[in-house]
């Protein structure tokens, strides 16, 4: 996905595309004859027994159903993209969504944070001799 320079921070695409393939190719492959529902009985997974023809129809379901989210989506987007509608601003990117729409940032300044954390656990040293006696 970063090589195509997509946005997905949320890994979308890992989790739903790349495994929901994975999970119908599958069937294909591990099928075992009694969850087949065919009355030849040979519609197993390759790896039970299967001819590949459970295989080969998984495979021609995902191309169709790639297909299908591929028209659509490009539908969609493009006409978000005509109006506008599917970026933010340079400006409100570079202030944050959490600033332009919720009006203030979703985290404190990571440095103050940091600093603020590093007093609290950091031993006081000792400077001199008269600081020595005191503590």
């Amino acid at each position: 996905m970063r090589r195509l320079k997509i946005d997905d921070p949320l890994d979308a695409f890992a989790v739903h595309g790349a495994c929901g393939l994975w999970g119908c190719l599958a069937v294909g492959f591990f099928c075992t004859c009694d969850y087949s529902y065919t009355e030849s009985g040979t519609a197993c997974g390759v790896f039970y027994g299967g001819d590949g023809l459970l295989l080969a129809t998984q495979i021609v379901g995902t191309i169709f159903i790639t297909l299908w989210v591929g028209a659509l989506s490009a539908i969609l987007f493009s006409g978000l993209m005509a109006g506008g509608l599917l970026r933010i601003s340079k400006e409100v990117e570079d202030a944050g969504l959490d600033n332009s729409k919720h009006g203030g940032a979703a985290y404190p300044d990571i440095a103050t944070a940091i600093e603020e954390a590093t007093e609290r656990i950091t031993p006081k040293r000792i400077t001199s001799a008269t600081d020595a006696a005191g503590a």
